[in-house]
């Protein structure tokens, strides 16, 4: 059940999480849980589906989406300097 996609609030706490979606007719079913409580599944119907195509079509969105291997590339680095700066800054308290 851990592989669902989260979503967080500013907190970091897990407040909804998506295990899958299928098609059944015209409806999108989204099986997920919320506030780590209720599973259920949710129903997206066309319009609803639209509404939420022109949601995302927004400058926000569409910059955020265009910038992910730029988000992905600056998170790589941060891990491999973290470790060597701790390294460091180890090293220094140890000369002191």
């Amino acid at each position: 059940m851990g592989n669902g996609v989260k979503v967080l609030d500013q907190d970091g706490e897990v407040i909804a999480e998506f295990y899958a979606i299928k098609r059944q007719d015209n409806r999108l079913i989204v099986d997920g849980k919320a506030l780590g409580v209720m599973r259920m599944d949710m129903i997206l119907t066309p319009p609803e589906l639209l509404k939420g195509f022109k949601m995302a079509l927004s400058w926000s969105v569409l910059s955020y989406v265009l910038l992910i291997p730029y988000f992905t590339v600056r998170e790589i680095f941060r891990r491999c300097s973290g470790g060597s700066r701790k390294a460091a800054e180890k090293g220094k308290e140890e000369n002191r």
